[in-house]
């Protein structure tokens, strides 16, 4: 078993002309200028989807109506730790449109199409789990997951 230290967290709005995905600009020292979902480590104690809904709410302060397992995992080479990395993913449905950024970390915010944010994003694997979860994510009560 691989125990996974951080989670990715793909905020999404859904809209009559279609869901509207977050994806928030860093501007912190690690990777300034790159646009991405919620991301972030897991503490002590915590579990992926208690970090999760934790992170959405210290770098959005967003309240997600409901938080789901994607279905998928992230997977990448981490140079600075000369490891390879699996990120388990989230899906976080919201209703509310405004977003308080955690400034020390991100400095810009969008809801975006599938396409815009395709755009914007600069690494393959968070294109590739986008992709996958624009064309075949449901909400399915299975992966509903308990993060109070």
């Amino acid at each position: 078993m691989i125990a996974p230290d951080c989670i990715s967290a793909y905020i999404v709005r859904y809209r009559a002309d279609g869901p509207r995905y977050l994806l928030i600009r860093r501007c912190s020292p690690y990777l300034p200028g790159t646009w991405q979902m919620v991301s972030g480590g897991i503490e002590d104690g915590e579990s992926a989807p208690q970090a999760a809904f934790r992170e959405i709410r210290e770098e959005t302060g967003l309240e997600p109506k409901e938080i789901y397992s994607a279905d998928a995992v992230e997977t990448f080479y981490m140079a600075s730790k000369d490891q390879i990395v699996f990120v388990p993913v989230f899906v976080a449905i919201v209703e509310e449109e405004e977003v308080r950024l955690s400034p020390i970390e991100h400095d810009a915010f969008e809801w975006l199409t599938f396409e815009e944010a395709s755009k914007r994003l600069v690494w393959s694997e968070q294109k590739r789990v986008l992709k996958q979860l624009h064309q075949t994510w449901q909400p399915h009560p299975l992966f509903l997951t308990n993060h109070k």
